[in-house]
């Protein structure tokens, strides 16, 4: 067993989250890409934000796609992946003009 004053390794290496750490949170997930969260409520995740901008302290504060709203808590950067559905392209209307004859 370790003793209380024998150097602890994990403890020693800088937090990934922490402000060197920061800037790779900014540059993974720099602001505007869309991104799911991972619901507190049920674990699932849900599609419809956007990475509004990396918090100093750790984590990154999201903006909801459909009213634009930021929400008000930070996620973890393990709350947060990318979103694997597109945006829809433009709808093409199958709709065409009548003939002409």
């Amino acid at each position: 067993m370790r003793s209380m004053n024998e150097p602890n390794e994990a403890l020693d290496r800088p937090h990934p989250m922490s402000e060197g750490g920061r800037q790779a949170v900014e540059a993974n997930l720099p602001s505007g890409l869309r991104v799911q969260v991972r619901s507190r409520f049920d674990g699932a995740w849900a599609s419809g934000f956007q990475i509004f901008a990396a918090q100093p302290s750790g984590g990154v504060l999201v903006r909801r796609l459909s009213d634009g709203s930021v929400l008000p808590v930070t996620f973890a950067e393990s709350e947060v992946r990318l979103d694997p559905v597109p945006l829809p392209a433009r709808a093409r209307s199958s709709w065409s003009p009548p003939a002409i004859a």
